[in-house]
C-alpha cells in the first residue's frame, strides 16, 4: 500500500511543477508580445503563447492542458479586467474565465486531431504529417479559441457583434501563427533531446553529423571540429539576424536574402536550428511592421499585416516542409544501408552455401544459364512489350479525343462558308440598291475595308480548312500506328503503316537550323497484305527510323549547312509469293564492323548517356525473327551509310516461341 503512494505523489508534484511552469511561461510570453509587437488598436499580429501551449500539449500530453487554462485566465484577465468597483471585476471575469476554457479545448483538440492521425509519430518528420500538424493543430483547434474568446468579448459587451468576424478573423490568425512558428521549435528540440540524450558530443551538430563523423577526425584535429560546429551556427545565426534587421528595420527590400540561409540551416544544422532561425526572423519581422518599418508597411495597418502573415506562413512551411524531406531522405537512407548490410551478411552466407554445393550446381550450370539467358530476354520483352502497349493505349486514346472536335469543327467550316459568303451576298446586295448611304455610314464601311474583309475571310476559311484537314491526318496516323481497336493479326497494308510512321517522326525530318530537311525517298513495290502484327511491326519501323536520322545527325557535327545532304530511302519488295523485303537505308557516317556485330545485342548502344537504351534494335530483332518468322539484318558502308533489311513471309507463320512466351 506504501510503495503505490511513493510512485503516485512524484507524478502529482511533476504535474503540479509542470502546470505552473507552462503557466508562467504564457503569460509571460503574452506580455512581451503585447509589449514588443502591439498595433495601435491593441492587436497583436502574432500570439506565440498559443505556439507554447500546443507545444507544452504535443510533448508531454493533455494534463499540461491544465497550465494553459491558467495562463489563458492570467494573460487575459489583465487586459479585460474592469477594477472601478468589485461586482464590476467579477463580472469582466467571466469572460476571460470563458477564454480561457476556450484555449485550453482548443489546443487540446488540436493535438487529440493530431495524435490520432499521426498515429502517435513525431508529426514534423513526413512531409503529409507536417501538413496535417499545420491543418489540424495550427488551424483547426485555434477556431474553437477564436470562436469561444471571441463570442466571450461580444456577450460582455467587450465587442460589438458588427465586428464578431474581422475580430475572430484576428484572433485566428494571431493564434495561427504562433503555433506555426513557436511550436515547432519546442517539438524540434524536444524531438533532437530525445534521441541525443546519451549523447556528450551530437547535440553541438544539430543532427547535421553524427557520433561516427567525430571519429574520423585525427585526435590532434578535434579541437578544429569543435570550432567549426560551433562557427557555422553562429555565423548563421548572425547573418539572419543582420539580414532581418536590414530588411525589416533599416527598410530594404532584401527579404528574398533570408530564404537561402533558411535553407542552408535546413539542410547544414537540422530541423531544430532551422525553426529557431525562423522564430527570429519572423520576431524581426514582427516587430518592425507593428512599429512603421520593413517592406511590408502599407498605408492601412490590417494590409501590411496581412502581408506579413503571408510571409511569415509561406517561409515557416517552406522550411516545415524542408525539414521533414530532409529527415524522409535520412529514414530512407538510414533503411537502405541497413538493406544492403543485411543483404551483405545475406550473400555472405549463401557464398559459404554455394562453396559448399559446387559440385552439384557444375552439373547444372550449363542449363542454369541458358534458363536465365531466355529469362532475361524473356523479362525484356515483357518490359518494352508493356511500355508500348502503354504508350500505344495512350496515343490511340488521344487519337480519338483529338478526332471528335477536330471533325466537328471541320464540318461546321462548310456552314460558317455558306454563312459568311451569304452575308457578304446580302451587304453587296444592299450596296448595289443603297449606293449613297449616309455619311457616318460610310465613314464605317470604309474602316472595315469590306473589299479586303471579303477576300482575307476566304483565306481564313481556306487555313482553317488546310489545318483541320492536317489535324485529321495526324489521328489517323496516329491510330494507324498504335492499332489497339483491330485485332492482333490481320492482313494490312505495310506501306500505311510506314506512312503513319513518318508522319509522326515528320518533327524531326524537318529542316533545323544545324541542317537542311531530311529527304525521305519512297520506291514502293506492289505488295500484297501482309498478315501481321501490324502494332509491333510499326515499332519496328519507329526504331528503325529513329536510327536513321540520329546517324544522319551524328554524321552531320562539324560540317556546313550547305554542304550536308540528308536522305533515307525506303524501299520493299515482293521477293517471291510468300516473302517480301522493307529496306530502310540512310547516307550517314556508317558503322564500324567491330560494332555491327553487337548491333542486336540487348542493352548495346553507342549514343551517349541518356539518349538510347540500347533496346531498341535488340526488340526489334525478337519482334521480326521470333515474333514473325523473319529476318533482319543490317549493311554499313563506312563513309556511305548504313541499311536495314526486314524479311518477312506474306502469311502469318507464328512459331512456338509466341506459345512459350505465353506459357512462361
Amino acid at each position: 500500500m506504501i510503495q503505490p503512494k511513493a510512485l503516485i505523489f512524484p507524478d502529482v508534484l511533476r504535474q503540479i511543477g509542470g502546470t505552473v511552469v507552462l503557466a508562467i511561461a504564457y503569460y509571460g510570453m503574452a506580455e512581451i508580445s503585447r509589449h514588443l509587437a502591439s498595433t495601435p488598436q491593441d492587436v497583436t499580429p502574432v500570439w506565440p503563447p498559443d505556439g507554447i501551449a500546443s507545444g507544452a500539449v504535443l510533448l508531454f500530453g493533455n494534463w499540461m492542458g491544465w497550465g494553459v487554462l491558467v495562463g489563458s485566465f492570467l494573460a487575459n484577465f489583465w487586459a479585460f479586467r474592469d477594477s472601478t468597483s468589485f461586482l464590476s471585476l467579477v463580472v469582466s471575469t467571466l469572460p476571460v474565465i470563458l477564454i480561457a476554457i476556450g484555449t485550453m479545448l482548443g489546443t487540446l483538440l488540436g493535438a487529440v486531431l493530431l495524435r490520432k492521425t499521426t498515429n502517435y509519430r513525431y508529426p514534423l518528420e513526413r512531409v503529409k504529417d507536417v501538413f496535417k500538424f499545420l491543418l489540424l493543430t495550427g488551424m483547426v483547434g485555434p477556431s474553437i479559441n477564436a470562436t469561444v474568446g471571441v463570442a466571450s468579448l461580444a456577450l460582455s459587451g467587450k465587442v460589438p457583434w458588427t465586428a464578431y468576424w474581422t475580430v475572430w478573423l484576428t484572433w485566428w490568425i494571431s493564434n495561427v501563427s504562433g503555433i506555426f512558428i513557436v511550436t515547432p521549435i519546442l517539438l524540434s528540440w524536444g524531438q533532437f533531446r530525445e534521441k541525443n540524450r546519451h549523447s556528450n558530443w551530437q547535440w553541438l551538430s544539430l543532427g547535421s553529423t553524427s557520433e561516427g563523423d567525430l571519429l574520423q577526425f585525427p585526435s590532434n584535429l578535434q579541437f578544429l571540429r569543435f570550432w567549426l560546429i560551433v562557427l557555422e551556427p553562429s555565423i548563421l545565426i548572425g547573418l539572419v539576424i543582420l539580414v532581418s534587421k536590414v530588411a525589416f528595420g533599416e527598410g530594404y527590400h532584401l527579404e528574398y536574402m533570408l530564404i537561402p540561409m533558411l535553407i542552408w540551416s535546413a539542410f547544414r544544422l537540422g530541423q531544430p536550428v532551422a525553426t529557431l532561425l525562423t522564430f527570429i526572423v519572423a520576431a524581426i519581422a514582427v516587430i518592425a511592421t507593428v512599429n512603421g518599418k520593413g517592406g511590408f508597411v502599407t498605408e492601412d495597418l490590417n494590409q501590411s499585416l496581412l502581408l506579413l502573415q503571408s510571409f511569415i506562413g509561406v517561409i515557416t512551411l517552406t522550411i516545415l516542409v524542408l525539414t521533414a524531406t530532409i529527415a524522409e531522405r535520412i529514414q530512407a537512407q538510414t533503411k537502405l544501408s541497413l538493406a544492403f548490410a543485411e543483404l551483405a551478411r545475406t550473400n555472405e552466407t549463401l557464398e559459404v552455401r554455394v562453396n559448399q554445393r559446387t559440385e552439384e550446381l557444375n552439373e547444372k550450370n550449363t542449363t542454369l544459364k541458358q534458363t536465365l539467358e531466355t529469362l532475361k530476354q524473356t523479362q525484356l520483352q515483357m518490359l518494352h512489350s508493356e511500355k508500348m502497349s502503354a504508350l500505344g493505349q495512350m496515343v490511340a486514346g488521344i487519337a480519338h479525343e483529338i478526332n471528335n472536335p477536330v471533325s466537328f469543327i471541320h464540318g461546321n467550316l462548310i456552314y460558317l462558308s455558306e454563312h459568311i459568303q451569304g452575308l457578304l451576298r446580302a451587304l453587296q446586295t444592299y450596296q448595289k440598291h443603297y449606293p449613297h448611304p449616309p455619311e457616318t455610314l460610310h465613314k464605317e464601311l470604309d474602316k472595315l475595308e469590306l473589299d479586303f474583309l471579303q477576300e482575307d475571310l476566304t483565306k481564313i476559311i481556306q487555313s482553317m480548312k488546310i489545318g483541320t484537314e492536317r489535324i485529321h491526318t495526324i489521328v489517323l496516323s496516329l491510330r494507324n500506328f498504335s492499332r489497339l481497336d483491330e485485332a492482333e493479326w490481320k492482313a494490312v497494308d505495310i506501306h500505311q503503316g510506314i506512312n503513319s510512321t513518318l508522319v509522326i517522326l515528320q518533327h524531326r525530318l524537318q529542316a533545323t537550323s544545324d541542317r537542311p530537311e531530311i529527304q525521305v525517298i519512297k520506291d514502293y513495290g506492289e505488295l500484297p497484305p501482309i498478315e501481321c502484327d501490324a502494332s509491333s511491326l510499326n515499332q519496328v519501323f519507329m526504331s528503325l527510323l529513329n536510327n536513321a536520322v540520329d546517324a544522319l545527325e551524328a554524321s552531320n557535327q562539324g560540317r556546313l549547312f550547305d554542304d550536308i545532304v540528308n536522305n533515307i530511302w525506303i524501299q520493299t519488295r515482293q521477293m517471291d509469293t510468300n516473302q517480301v523485303m522493307i529496306m530502310i537505308s540512310d547516307n550517314g557516317a556508317g558503322i564500324p564492323e567491330e560494332i555491327r556485330s553487337k548491333l542486336f545485342d540487348p542493352f548495346f548502344t553507342t549514343k551517349p548517356v541518356g539518349k538510347g537504351t540500347g533496346l531498341g534494335l535488340f526488340v526489334s530483332y525478337q519482334i521480326v525473327t521470333q515474333k514473325h518468322n523473319g529476318n533482319l539484318w543490317c549493311d554499313s558502308t563506312l563513309g556511305q551509310g548504313t541499311k536495314f533489311v526486314i524479311e518477312i513471309p506474306v502469311k502469318a507463320q507464328r512459331i512456338a516461341s509466341d506459345a512459350s512466351l505465353k506459357s512462361k
